[in-house]
C-alpha cells in the first residue's frame, strides 16, 4: 500500500513539473513574439535578428531554438499571430443598412485591413514592405488561407454566393491583389497613401467581379 501511494505521488509530482515546464515554455514563446513584433515597428525586417530579440525578450538565445529553428521560423511565427489577428477583424460583423451590395463590402474589407496595418508596423514590414524572406512568405500562405475562409463567411452572412472554383481560393487571391497598391505605396513612400487605398478597392471589385453578378442575391 505504501508502495503504491509513493508511486501515485511520484507521478502527480511529474505531471506538476511538465505543466510548469510547458507554461515557462508557453510565456518564453509569448515574449519572443512580442519582442520581434516591437522591434519590427522601428527595424526594417531585414536587420531583425534571432539574437536581437531573445536579448530583447529577456530570454537566453540557446533557448530560444527550443521555440523556434531561426528567424524564418520566428518570422513566420509572428505572421500567423497578426493573420488571426486579421481575421477576427474581418469578421466583425457590418451593419445591413450599409452594405447596398457587395461592392460596399469590398470597401469595408479595404478599409478594415489598412486601418489593421497602420496600427500594427510589423504586419506592414511583413506583408507590404517587399523585404519579406521567401521562405516567411512560402510558410505564411497556410495564415492567409485561413483569413480568406473568414472573408468568404462574411461575405456569405449578407449574400448568396454562386458557384465559386474549387481548384483555387478567390478569396485569397482578393487578399493577395489588394495588398499590391498598398505595397507598392508603403515602397515608395513608406506609408499607406489615400490613393493607394482607392485603388486597391478597385482591384478588388474588379478581381471579384469576375466570378460575382453586381446584383447578387441578398440573404433575407
Amino acid at each position: 500500500m505504501v508502495t503504491e501511494i509513493s508511486k501515485s505521488r511520484q507521478v502527480v509530482g511529474k505531471r506538476r513539473a511538465h505543466k510548469h515546464v510547458q507554461e515557462r515554455g508557453n510565456t518564453r514563446r509569448k515574449l519572443l513574439l512580442d519582442a520581434a513584433e516591437k522591434m519590427l515597428e522601428s527595424l526594417p525586417i531585414e536587420e531583425l535578428s534571432f539574437k536581437q530579440v531573445s536579448a530583447e525578450a529577456g530570454v537566453p538565445e540557446g533557448s530560444a531554438y527550443h521555440f523556434f529553428a531561426n528567424r524564418y521560423d520566428l518570422l513566420t511565427a509572428l505572421a500567423a499571430r497578426l493573420a488571426h489577428r486579421f481575421g477576427g477583424r474581418y469578421r466583425e460583423p457590418v451593419a445591413r443598412k450599409a452594405v447596398g451590395n457587395w461592392t460596399d463590402l469590398v470597401d469595408v474589407l479595404v478599409e478594415r485591413g489598412v486601418a489593421l496595418y497602420r496600427e500594427n508596423p510589423a504586419a506592414m514590414k511583413i506583408w507590404l514592405s517587399g523585404r519579406t524572406p521567401a521562405q516567411v512568405r512560402l510558410a505564411d500562405h497556410l495564415s492567409e488561407e485561413k483569413v480568406s475562409s473568414d472573408l468568404q463567411e462574411l461575405f456569405e452572412l449578407y449574400f448568396v454566393l454562386p458557384k465559386l472554383p474549387k481548384d483555387y481560393d478567390i478569396f485569397f487571391y482578393f487578399l493577395e491583389l489588394t495588398d499590391v497598391p498598398l505595397s507598392l505605396s508603403v515602397i515608395e513612400r513608406g506609408e499607406i497613401s489615400q490613393q493607394a487605398v482607392d485603388e486597391a478597392k478597385r482591384v478588388g471589385r474588379g478581381y471579384l467581379g469576375t466570378y460575382l453578378p453586381l446584383d447578387l442575391e441578398r440573404v433575407a
